[in-house]
């Protein structure tokens, strides 16, 4: 069966960096100029008729953004995917950090906006390598279905990553090499939606570890930007 097209929303436009989602615009219409655009699953474009459609809980969605000059709409950032609490449950933590420590990954994060409530306790999981699987093995457009270990349970809003535990993960490589990370908060009701990040790694880096079977850094990059990890939309 063919795979039905996927459509494009417009969610709203915003001259800053940063934009709380709680509806998409249902009715389609042609570009305009603006400052910057975010659109939800659906129709590409601004309407001109507004027909809101609130997001619902518990619900997947995908998000991408572009920005618009005087010359139109730019391209669109590598799609996000986003799945909406249920009534009672927390959100998602936010603004996570992960930088490489003596003993491992470093993680941190911010508590989820809505709390529904006391956060009593947050999990960390970690994308390893499936039964059989070689980091090798895994080829860039080939996306591999991911398994997931807990690596962190604990009420502290951070954590270190051992080395021991990165040498079995697995390194997403369908964009640029990383590993992947879920975090997910708990409160009197029980876990929220995980926020999923990817910890950017050196290809080179990774080459070596293909080669071995686990991570090294070479030590003279421990003071270049590289070594501060950038996380992906």
């Amino acid at each position: 069966a063919a795979t039905p097209a996927t459509h494009w929303y417009n969610v709203g436009r915003t001259k800053t960096t940063t934009m709380s989602i709680t509806h998409y615009d249902s009715t389609e219409s042609d570009d305009v100029p603006g400052d910057v655009d975010v659109y939800a699953d659906g129709v590409e474009g601004k309407t001109t008729s507004v027909s809101r459609t609130e997001l619902r809980p518990g619900t997947a969605y995908k998000f991408r953004v572009a920005g618009f000059n005087a010359c139109g709409v730019g391209e669109f950032s590598d799609v996000a995917a986003f799945k909406t609490c249920l009534p009672g449950y927390p959100g998602a933590p936010s603004s996570i950090r992960i930088s490489k420590s003596q003993n491992g990954a470093h993680l941190s994060w911010e508590p989820p906006a809505n709390s529904a409530g006391t956060i009593t306790e947050y999990s960390v999981y970690l994308a390893i390598r499936n039964a059989g699987q070689t980091t090798a093995a895994t080829t860039a457009g080939q996306p591999t279905q991911l398994a997931f270990v807990r690596v962190y349970c604990g009420a502290a809003p951070q954590c270190v990553v051992t080395s021991s535990s990165l040498q079995s993960s697995h390194v997403d490589t369908t964009t640029k090499p990383a590993i992947i990370f879920r975090i997910a908060a708990r409160n009197e009701k029980g876990y929220g939606p995980a926020t999923q990040v990817r910890w950017l790694q050196d290809p080179k880096s990774e080459q070596s570890r293909a080669a071995t079977g686990g991570i090294k850094r070479p030590a003279e990059q421990a003071n270049t930007p590289d070594a501060k990890r950038k996380l992906d939309p």
